[in-house]
């Protein structure tokens, strides 16, 4: 009885923590009324700069570890899945609204930035 109760705690320990395993990125904010009136040129490429970093982590976080793992465990890592594309579609959302800024202040496009994302 006694190995029963423990294969039980273990089996339900696992599935706790394989629910609680989902990956979190964050999310960039779109952008608001007042950083279109306050940025020009520099801040909006430093903005978009900050995006680009931000890809990096997503791309860096979905490596696989205990959480890819238990995550997969708990919902066949849907979760994890769903979680990387809404941080990566908010990224984009940003840029996107960053790209219209900069095209409406005239401002030219800066030289693209080569990261090393390793």
């Amino acid at each position: 009885m006694r190995h029963i109760s423990t294969g039980i705690f273990a089996f339900l320990l696992a599935l706790l923590l394989s629910a609680c395993a989902t990956k979190r990125y964050g999310r960039m904010q779109p952008l608001t009324e007042a950083e279109q009136q306050a940025y020009d040129c520099e801040d909006i490429n430093l903005e978009i700069a900050k995006i680009e970093g931000f890809r990096l982590q997503i791309a860096g976080g979905a490596k696989i570890n205990f959480a890819s793992v238990a995550g997969f465990l708990g919902d066949y890592g849907i979760g994890n899945a769903m979680e990387k594309n809404a941080a990566e579609k908010s990224a984009t959302e940003r840029m996107v609204e960053l790209q219209a800024l900069s095209a409406e202040k005239g401002c030219s496009s800066p030289p693209p930035v080569e990261v090393d994302p390793s």
